[in-house]
């Protein structure tokens, strides 16, 4: 409906992915059949034309206007609610500006906001596009995942990629030409992407009142319960994954994605030549892979 696809064009699309499922299936690692149909190439159902247009039209209403911002926080807090004190596997997205500082010492501020928000938004559509969720932003960066099936984990990844290059195409062909009217900097995003496992923890905000119980009272667990109990949760994502997701994003080149060596593992000898592995120093990235004992390797998309 964002994107103004009419339904009877997305149900065509669908059944010509039906027709050519075969096809599509001996491009798995292995024999991971997909048997879900739920679960499918996100390529093959959207048009990237239109997604980079309607970003391009989002961020000429921001510029011009003062445009009514959201975000999806509610509908990811409900995903992950469902998974409390459980380990499950993702797949971690991080996305940086590159250019930001740059474009906030040449504007004002209020304008650079609207920019990094118009951004955030746009890039969160992306992200739910793909079946994926943001789970924050940071500054000028957004952290978004993939839940992963175990049984379609190369369908996964490679959606979660080819979310990756959906993004970097809106910035080049959508915002970047916006910026190039108006005569500011041009920007460019990195692009880190991981997968392993991570645990769903829970926090309880803040107790305004916690100061008038008596130290006895504050010291008793259940009295503090129940000063917690009428407060909504919050959720987050703690793990190794989205640890190293995020550290490894800086590695990456301006408008290029840098993948772990699990993401990289998963794909295939013709799509692994699209990557070449990262140089780095021992000093400067010292994460071990639980698998081969030594350093854990990141892989660089070409140009």
């Amino acid at each position: 409906m964002q994107l103004d696809v009419d339904l009877e064009e997305v149900d065509n699309v669908i059944k010509n992915l039906i027709e050519k499922k075969d096809h599509e299936n001996s491009r798995l690692i292995g024999n991971n059949l997909v048997d879900n149909a739920s679960v499918f190439y996100v390529d093959a159902l959207i048009d990237i034309q239109k997604i980079i247009s309607s970003s391009q039209s989002s961020m000429w209403k921001a510029l011009r206007s003062d445009p009514i911002f959201t975000a999806p926080f509610e509908e990811t807090q409900k995903v992950l609610s469902s998974y409390y004190n459980e380990k499950i596997k993702l797949i971690i997205l991080n996305i940086d500006i590159v250019g930001s500082t740059k474009m906030s010492m040449n504007l004002p501020i209020e304008r650079v906001s609207k920019i990094i928000q118009t951004f955030s938004q746009e890039m969160t559509k992306i992200i739910r596009l793909y079946g994926g969720y943001v789970l924050k932003y940071i500054g000028d960066g957004i952290i978004g995942f993939f839940n992963v099936s175990s049984d379609h984990l190369y369908t996964l990844c490679i959606n979660a990629i080819n979310c990756a290059r959906t993004m970097i195409k809106v910035i080049n062909q959508g915002f970047n030409p916006v910026f190039s009217q108006y005569d500011y900097p041009e920007i460019g995003v990195r692009i880190g992407i991981d997968y392993g496992e991570n645990v769903i923890v829970k926090y309880y905000p803040y107790v305004d009142n916690v100061n008038d119980l008596t130290q006895y009272e504050y010291k008793t667990i259940q009295k503090t319960s129940e000063l917690i109990s009428n407060k909504e949760p919050s959720y987050d994502i703690l793990g190794y994954t989205i640890s190293i997701a995020t550290k490894m994003t800086t590695f990456a080149k301006v408008n290029h994605i840098v993948v772990g060596q699990l993401i990289y593992d998963v794909l295939s000898k013709e799509e692994q030549e699209y990557f070449s592995v990262v140089d780095i120093n021992p000093e400067n990235w010292n994460y071990i892979s639980d698998e081969t004992g030594s350093i854990y390797k990141l892989f660089l998309n070409r140009a």
